[in-house]
């Protein structure tokens, strides 16, 4: 199981595990993967209309205890636990607590740039800390909309990870975890495209439909508006490719490593 926590809200979560995770699993099982959100407040994955890599399932906080078994038995990671920010974060974190994780949970904290985000990233780990006895090896760090992937840009937008000997900072997460693993999600408009598309960036990257062929057929037969909505995909499916490969697949890369699921 893959449990993705944050008690601060808006540092994406729901696009780490929609955008990486999900397509990450499916891709490695060939399966649907089984996708349960937990917030009473806001649903994010239902912007995921025509997704079809998971079966999603919304669980409230009042059936937490649903948890003890999934985890128990999902030894293969093939469950994603999207957790609300805020309280629910610590609810869960909680119930979690009271049974442990039978060495089946991996974690994974997203945060943004910014200094309440790595604070709060800090305070999830602390809790989840009280679970886990082998926090660096199970947790995995993801910093949100990074706007280059280039290493020296990721460690200077970062700083509430990394620090900088420059720039003072109460506290970085480097000052918690000796050498945290971590992967960077680059920040791009084709993200946006796709929620309101109700689709992930994976899917629409290895869509079949011949855009550019469509464009070509509609221009024959006169329909300039259905060729510039036909141009319109095939640029978006374009961009979705390059997303895939210079942002997903050194994910996947990273992912690999960290997870070695068993067969």
């Amino acid at each position: 199981m893959i449990i993705i926590p944050q008690t601060k809200g808006g540092v994406g979560k729901s696009t780490v595990a929609m955008q990486v995770i999900a397509p990450y699993l499916f891709k490695k099982h060939g399966k649907r993967v089984t996708y349960i959100e937990i917030d009473d407040e806001n649903n994010d994955s239902k912007s995921f209309t025509r997704t079809e890599i998971v079966e999603k399932r919304m669980l409230g906080t009042n059936k937490l205890t649903e948890l003890d078994e999934l985890i128990l038995m999902d030894d293969k990671h093939e469950i994603i636990v999207d957790v609300g920010g805020n309280k629910t974060s610590s609810l869960v974190l909680e119930e979690i607590k009271k049974v442990g994780s039978f060495g089946n949970i991996k974690w994974i904290i997203p945060l943004g740039d910014g200094e309440l985000d790595g604070k709060n990233a800090i305070a999830t780990m602390k809790k989840i800390k009280k679970i886990e006895d082998n926090l660096e090896e199970n947790v995995l760090f993801a910093l949100n909309r990074a706007i280059s992937m280039d290493q020296e840009y990721i460690e200077e937008q970062f700083i509430n990870f990394f620090g900088h000997k420059y720039l003072d900072s109460n506290s970085v997460l480097c000052d918690f975890v000796k050498d945290p693993k971590y992967f960077a999600v680059k920040n791009d408009k084709v993200i946006t495209m796709s929620r309101y598309l109700g689709s992930t960036v994976w899917e629409m990257a290895y869509n079949n439909t011949d855009f550019a062929k469509k464009a070509m057929q509609a221009k024959e037969l006169g329909d300039i508006e259905s060729a510039r909505k036909f141009l319109f995909f095939r640029r978006i499916q374009t961009e979705a490719k390059d997303y895939v490969l210079g942002t997903l697949n050194k994910i996947f890369f990273d992912l690999d490593k960290w997870l070695q699921i068993k067969k």
